[in-house]
């Protein structure tokens, strides 16, 4: 058997592409099924094993096995198979060899054999994972060496051929030996991959085929396995799965009754028994035959049906066995009742068939006649012999006799037989005999096979011949073999072959691993001292066979980009570490982490993110290693200790000796008693010192008792792991990062990053695990670990509880031999990891981990800066980003004050400064080497005095102030352009600088802010002085297109833009010193730099360019400002109301403390600041003549009346009165001047929000009376909502009346402004009184009164705005004379008389009708007619103290007099009766009457 093994491996590898179909059948009929019977011999087993390993050992042959027949759809899955079959036999017997070995007890020849057994299967198992392990290997091969010729001198000589002959005589070798064309070798794996998919479909129509055959035939169809229309495809599908169907379900749908699915059923069956061929074949044969597809229906006519189609189909085949059909079908149900009637377990014996019963039963069924005794005879012999059983039911008889047989073990050990060597001599006849019959079906099948292939082949090639118009690709493909050189594939197999491979393969490897080979267990009780040393070698073998599959297995996944098999594999190999699982190592799990950190360093490309597994693990080995230490330590005190007591041992009795012979001396009178006085001190001492001694000794093992037991194992395990793992090959794994690929380092630093997380956290344990009970943090062994809980003791206690930061030690080295090795930007793709995980180091609570993270950074930045940056390039300010964040966020002040000095020493080792320079330090060399750096360096000062702590903000001032005095001084003691490096924070960063400043303007520490601010003042000087360098902004700018003296101020005005902005910003400031020291500031600044010198406009351009400045200025930099009033408005006193303003409704507010009063940013800036931009403005018109500027202040006059804030907008309004009537110059007070004026107070005259009057509803069209009012009282709840918001406004109203009527009774307005802006006016405010009427009469009616002071109400505006609108009317009466006045005045004069009397009628009409009925009037309408009654008398009053000639020209007054005169004011109608007489009197009756078209008497 040997021998013909061993010559099955030379022809596979030589000639295996011509017997393509021998393989095939050789491997699957007797390889196969000898590694999976249970009778073959182990030696048998462990020869196939072997053979598959030397197979598998050449990575041609293993791939060529791959590609033609698993990428065969006519073939089986041969290497499928073969991995599959390794991996069972690998796992073998292991975990039944604990019923083996509790039959071992036994002496004499049982337990020898059974020991032979044990060692047997050890090393059948050894050899499989061997040959598992070979076929990694060769994947691994076939990635990594490329694969060569077979070697022969043909292919020697081509290398000397031109390429394209080469070509050619490749292709034509191709398609001459293999018959495929080009696209055939590209579809190989393709045809795999469809395979692999035709599997998965055939696995579910298995699933559903056995819940139902119509559902599973039916999915076939779906996938193109079949034509489900077709009876003979199904009927062929039935029989070639038969041994995957469910052969119950196929019996039931081959016997269902023809009405099912319209006779199909019973179509298939007659296809499937047609496809069947009982020639030759004996009757008893034959039924077996046909009975092994399917298992008989338990119902009689389904039986029937199925049994009279074996009946017919077997007499035609043998025309001379029965005479008729019906014959060979009662036949065939007799011998179905007879195989019953005599294998059934529930029939007794006694009432068996025997068999002259079984003659008799059958005697007359052949047309009357008998047939022969002697095969009826025979029948009943072979059927009790071999009854008709399926092999599935035949196999469940054996296991269940085999798991009786192992549950009697122990009783059939016991029995006095196997105490017999021969008892073990039948077993093994016994199987003998059954593997010598299925030998010989192996030989009978494997004919078989080989001469249906070979039919098939002949059939293949003579085809073409006789149809060749017919393809017969598929069958030449089946036959013809494919060479690895000739498929046209480089190493795409290997992935498909590794995805077949790494899952059996890990499966089998974790199981040696877990039970070292099966030596675990019961085998140290029941084995002898011979066989335990044979099987620790055997199991360190497997182990070492094992992790080199491991090796090869993660190399591949690496190669093939197989994450899920990559991350399995380590998955394994760090739980078979055992580390951190507080048991004790074991030789095989120091080799497991052995191999671990091997993969790390020899092997790191391929690990990706399993990296994770091996910063855990050397995590574990570091605190074994500082164990080991601190035992080491603690042994060299305790030897030191027990040196020290044994001297003081012999001191003592060294003194005890002296004394003895002292006081033999005394007795002999040779000693004094004051000697022996000072001896016994001497003694004395020395016994108080050898008690302290023995303290010593107390120290070191008090309460080691405590725990022992886990502290044993961790002393154990350190010692183990120390030996085992040096530091040179821990550090070599870090340091070979710098040779990673950097998609490699990313992973790297990524999962490095991902493990030091979890050890800062205090999270241990696998990423992902539901339960976590490792924790690897130095706390938390330190807490559990009795000896270094002892070793501390008395020490520092908060020191032992800080977490561990061994990785983010190393983190920081990786960083460091990156750093100089990798182009920039990979190192930058890197160091955003980094960054990221120091960043949140750095913001640890835990102040020592924090201020470690902080120290890192500027050990990485100390190194990173070594390097020049060139201009164009910002690395340095991304690389030093994280300073800015960790100053920005950390709260221990510790932390930041770090985080400062660390800037400091970056700045005096890489800044540019003349004072550095002269000092000798190992830095000098790197200074002026900070370029783009310096702006995170300057924001993280600047953020320094945004903090509370005194002590931190100025440290940062300090040395930002130290940066700024260095700059401004070597700038002007040199005076040269050229020398860049001493002002490179002025000519490069000068922006960033200023922005530093304004941090600390806008910091808490006042005295800082008001430094900061002459600071930047500091820094206006030298923007405008022309010594200075400029800025490299500036030099940028200039530098397209003009040189640095023909600059325009818009160029300039870039570096002064910030400083500007800056300034404007802070003078929102809380505090009243710093935002007025801002608001002087910024002002002195726009007016020293931003106006030219006298004399010195040369041309329009720059003039307009000056003025161009201002304006932005204006917009962008003043204006702004105003903002800042709505911050603190609600601290401050209301605003400010006329003088004769009369509350009559609302109660006026209470007086504020004077502090609050004149604390607000309206009561102590808003004037001073106006004042300064309107002296800019006036200055502008005497320097540039012209009054641009003026259009800037309106501006931001109109943005303060317009604000929600009702105090801005008074102000607002008063800075307008003063500012057209007191600042400007009438000349150049034009009409646009006054129509922006007018403009502005007509838009502050109206209500926001204020709700359309109602109309008629009967007018409208569309729109029903419920709609309409559930509209206008949404719009009302909006009104009111808003008002109650904003309150203040309500200010405005009487403050722009008093403004409009200050301006019509000022000579000098009326007369700059015109008839035009006068009526503009005036027809404005009577618009707004109506408005406030309506507004006060929504709010008096949808809101309860109260008595708490509050704005005035919109009534008493009203009220106010009428007092004012009869002094105008007048005026204008008395200015304009009716009768030579225009139509539109006229109009003005009519519209606001009018709208005075109708409201004085309404309002009377309104309050007498709500008090004659049950509901009394308001109290405000009350209130409002009596002071709308004041104002018709003062009307009235007015009227009549017009002169003569000005009452002969009021006729159109009468009709509006005359509707007063239904008035029940008797006053009021008294008034308007003397009125109306003067009028007439001097007036010609006919003007009167014709403006009186009915005058009631």
């Amino acid at each position: 058997v040997n021998i013909s093994l061993r010559l099955f491996v030379p022809l596979v590898r030589n000639f295996r592409s011509h017997l393509k179909t021998e393989i095939e059948a050789f491997v699957t009929n007797v390889f196969f099924v000898i590694l999976d019977s249970k009778h073959s011999t182990v030696d048998h087993k462990n020869l196939v094993v072997i053979l598959f390993e030397e197979i598998c050992s050449d990575p041609q042959t293993l791939a060529e096995i791959f590609l033609n027949y698993d990428c065969d759809l006519s073939a089986v899955d041969l290497f499928h198979r073969i991995v599959n079959t390794l991996s069972r036999v690998a796992k073998q017997g292991i975990h039944d060899e604990v019923g083996v070995a509790s039959m071992s007890f036994v002496a004499g020849a049982g337990a020898v054999r059974m020991e032979r057994i044990r060692s047997e299967n050890r090393q059948l198992r050894l050899e499989a994972m061997r040959a598992l392990r070979q076929v990694l290997a060769s994947l691994h091969a076939s990635i990594v060496e490329p694969m060569n010729d077979s070697g022969s001198e043909e292919k020697d000589s081509l290398e000397k051929v031109d390429e394209d002959d080469k070509l050619d005589t490749s292709v034509k070798k191709v398609q001459a030996d293999t018959g495929m064309g080009e696209e055939d070798k590209k579809t190989l794996v393709q045809i795999y991959d469809s395979k692999k998919k035709r599997r998965a479909e055939e696995s579910e129509v298995v699933l559903r085929f056995n819940q139902k055959p119509s559902a599973g035939i039916k999915y076939a169809n779906q996938c193109g396995h079949i034509d489900a229309t077709d009876p003979a495809e199904v009927a062929r599908y039935l029989l070639g799965n038969k041994d995957n169907f469910e052969k119950t379900q196929i019996g039931e749908y081959l016997g269902r009754e023809p009405s099912y699915q319209a006779g199909f059923s019973l179509k298939v069956l007659n296809e499937y028994v047609n496809m069947l061929n009982f020639t030759g074949l004996l009757f008893d044969d034959a039924i077996k035959y046909y009975l092994s597809g399917f298992r008989l229906p338990g119902e009689a006519q389904k039986i029937d049906r199925i049994m009279e189609k074996f009946a017919e189909r077997y007499t035609n085949q043998n025309p001379e066995a029965f005479p008729t059909a019906d014959v060979a079908f009662i036949l065939a149900f007799s011998i179905i009742m007879l195989n019953t009637d005599l294998h059934n377990p529930s029939i007794k014996e006694e009432r068996r068939m025997t068999k002259e019963g079984f003659v008799r039963n059958n005697r007359g069924i052949c047309d009357g006649q008998d047939l022969p005794e002697d095969m009826l005879n025979s029948i009943f012999d072979q059927i009790k012999k071999d009854p008709i059983s399926l092999k599935e039911d035949d196999e469940a008889r054996e296991r269940e006799g085999g798991t009786k047989d192992s549950g009697s073990s122990i009783q059939t050990a016991l029995s006095p037989a196997v105490f017999f060597s021969s008892h073990y001599e039948d077993l093994d006849k016994n199987r003998e005999h059954n593997f010598q019959k299925e030998r010989d079906h192996i030989v009978r099948t494997t004919e078989s096979l080989l001469r249906r292939k070979r039919a098939s082949a002949r059939d293949g090639e003579q085809s073409p011949k006789q149809t060749p118009q017919k393809p017969t690709s598929h069958r030449r493909r089946s036959v013809r073999f494919v060479r690895t050189e000739d498929s046209g594939l480089k190493d795409e197999y290997v992935a498909p072959m590794f995805e077949v491979t790494w899952g059996p393969a890990v499966a089998a490897f974790s199981t040696a691993m877990e039970s070292a080979n099966g030596t675990l267990g019961n085998l140290l009780a029941i084995a002898t001292d011979g066989e335990l040393e044979h099987a620790i070698e055997n199991a360190a073998e497997t182990i070492e066979v094992c992790l080199t599959g491991f090796k090869f297995a993660i190399c591949t996944a690496g190669l093939c980009g197989n994450d899920t098999a990559r991350d399995a594999y380590m998955l394994a190999l760090s739980r078979f570490t055992q580390l951190g699982s507080g048991c004790v190592l074991e030789p095989r799990h120091v080799r497991c982490i052995q191999t671990l950190l091997s993969l790390g360093k020899d092997d790191g490309e391929m690990l990706g993110n399993t990296w994770e597994h091996v910063f855990k693990a050397l995590s574990e080995i570091h605190r074994f290693h500082e164990l080991f230490q601190l035992m080491a330590r603690n042994d060299r005190a305790a030897a030191a200790a027990a040196e020290r007591r044994r001297k003081r041992q012999e001191e003592r009795i060294r003194n005890k000796l002296e004394r003895e012979e002292r006081e033999k001396a005394i007795e002999a009178g040779e000693i004094v008693e004051d000697e022996i006085d000072e001896d016994l001190e001497s003694f004395n001492e020395d016994s108080l010192t050898d008690e302290d001694t023995y303290s010593d000794d107390d120290f070191l093992f008090d309460d080691f008792d405590d725990g022992m037991d886990r502290r044993e194992i961790d002393e154990t395990n350190a010692r183990v792991v120390y030996e085992a793992v040096s530091e040179e090959l821990i550090e070599a794994i870090y340091q070979r990062s710098a040779s990673l690929s950097g998609p490699s380092i990313k992973k790297f630093v990524y999962q490095l990053c991902r493990v030091s997380r979890m050890e800062i956290s205090g999270y241990g344990g696998h990423a992902g695990s539901e339960a976590n009970t490792v924790d690897l943090t130095q706390a938390h062994y330190r807490q559990q670990h009795t000896l270094l809980n002892e070793s501390l003791h008395g020490t520092d206690q908060p020191h032992h509880n800080q977490p561990n930061i061994y990785n983010l030690q190393k983190l920081v080295e990786v960083t460091h031999y990156n750093m100089d090795s990798r182009p920039r930007l990979v190192f930058f793709d890197i160091w955003t990891t980094v960054a990221a995980h120091l960043t949140s180091t750095a913001l640890h609570s835990n102040a020592a981990v924090a201020m470690y993270a902080v120290d890192s950074f500027r050990q990485l930045s100390t190194q990173y800066l070594q390097r020049e940056e060139l201009g164009v390039f910002e690395f340095q300010r991304k690389f030093l980003k994280p300073f800015e964040t960790v100053m920005s966020k950390s709260e221990h002040v510790s932390i930041k004050e770090l985080l400062l000095k660390c800037v400091e020493r970056i700045i005096k080792m890489f800044g540019a400064g003349e004072e550095n320079t002269s000092k000798e330090h190992s830095g000098a060399r790197h200074l002026g080497t900070l370029r783009s750096g310096w702006r995170p360096v300057l924001a993280v000062l600047g953020i320094a005095g945004q903090d509370n702590d005194e002590g931190v903000s100025k440290m940062g001032f300090r040395m930002l102030t130290e940066q700024l005095d260095q700059c401004l001084f070597v700038e002007k003691d040199t005076g040269a352009v050229d020398k860049s490096r001493a002002g490179v924070l002025l000519a490069e960063r000068f922006v960033d600088l200023v922005d530093a400043l304004l941090m600390y303007v806008a910091g808490p520490h006042e005295e800082t802010s008001l430094i900061s601010i002459d600071h930047l003042v500091t820094l206006t000087t030298f923007l405008a002085h022309e010594s200075f360098r400029l800025p490299l902004i500036r030099r940028r700018t200039s530098g397209i297109q003009r040189s640095c003296s023909d600059e325009k101020p818009d160029d300039e005005l870039e570096l002064w833009w910030p400083i500007l902005l800056g300034i404007s910003k802070s003078m929102g400031d809380p505090r009243k010193q710093v935002r007025l020291k801002c608001m002087t500031t910024l002002l002195r600044i726009i007016n020293k730099y931003f106006f030219p010198e006298e004399n010195t406009l040369e041309n329009g351009d720059s003039k307009h360019e000056e003025i161009q400045t201002l304006q932005l200025i204006f917009r962008g930099i003043l204006t702004p400002v105003l903002e800042h009033a709505d911050s603190d408005a609600h601290l401050g006193p209301p605003p400010s109301l006329p003088k004769d303003f009369e509350r009559f409704a609302t109660k006026p507010p209470r007086a504020l403390p004077k502090d609050r009063k004149n604390s607000t940013w309206l009561e102590t800036t808003f004037e001073k600041f106006m004042d300064g931009c309107i002296k800019i403005c006036m200055r502008s018109i005497d320097v540039f003549k012209e009054d641009i500027l003026v259009e800037e202040i309106f501006a931001m006059l109109n943005s303060c009346t317009l604000s929600d804030s009702g105090g801005l907008a008074v102000r607002g309004l008063r800075r307008l009165q003063q500012f057209v009537t007191k600042d400007l110059n009438p000349v150049i007070v034009t009409d646009d001047t006054w129509a922006t004026v007018c403009h502005m107070l007509r838009r502050c005259l109206s209500v926001r929000g204020l709700p359309q009057p109602q109309v008629n509803l009967s007018e409208m069209n569309g729109m029903t009376d419920t709609a309409h009012a559930g509209e206008n009282n949404e719009l009302i709840r909006e009104f009111i909502a808003e008002e109650s918001m904003m309150q203040d406004r309500r200010y405005i109203g009487s403050n722009v009346a008093m403004i409009i009527g200050s301006l019509l009774s000022r000579e000098e307005s009326l007369n700059s402004m015109g008839l035009r802006w006068r009526l503009f006016l005036t027809s404005g405010l009577g618009d707004g009184v109506k408005e406030w009427e309506e507004a006060g009469k929504i709010l008096a009616t949808h809101s309860f009164g109260s008595t708490e002071p509050a704005p005035p109400n919109y009534i008493e505006n009203a009220i106010y705005g009428r007092k004012w609108m009869n002094k105008l009317i007048l005026q204008l009466i008395q200015s304009n004379p009716p009768r030579k006045s225009s139509i539109v005045v006229q109009d003005v004069l009519k519209e606001q008389s009018q709208s005075l009397l109708t409201l004085f009628m309404k309002k009377e009409t309104t309050l007498l009708s709500n008090g004659s009925g049950a509901t009394k009037a308001p109290s405000w309408e009350a209130t409002q007619l009596t002071r709308v009654t004041k104002l018709i008398y003062e009307f009235f009053g007015n009227i009549d103290s017009l002169d003569e000639s000005l009452l002969a020209d009021l006729s159109w007054l009468f009709p509006m007099l005359n509707s007063c005169m239904k008035s029940k004011n008797e006053t009021v109608r008294r008034k308007l009766h003397l009125l109306q007489q003067k009028i007439v009197k001097f007036s010609s009756f006919s003007e009167v009457t014709s403006d009186l078209p009915t005058l009631s008497t």
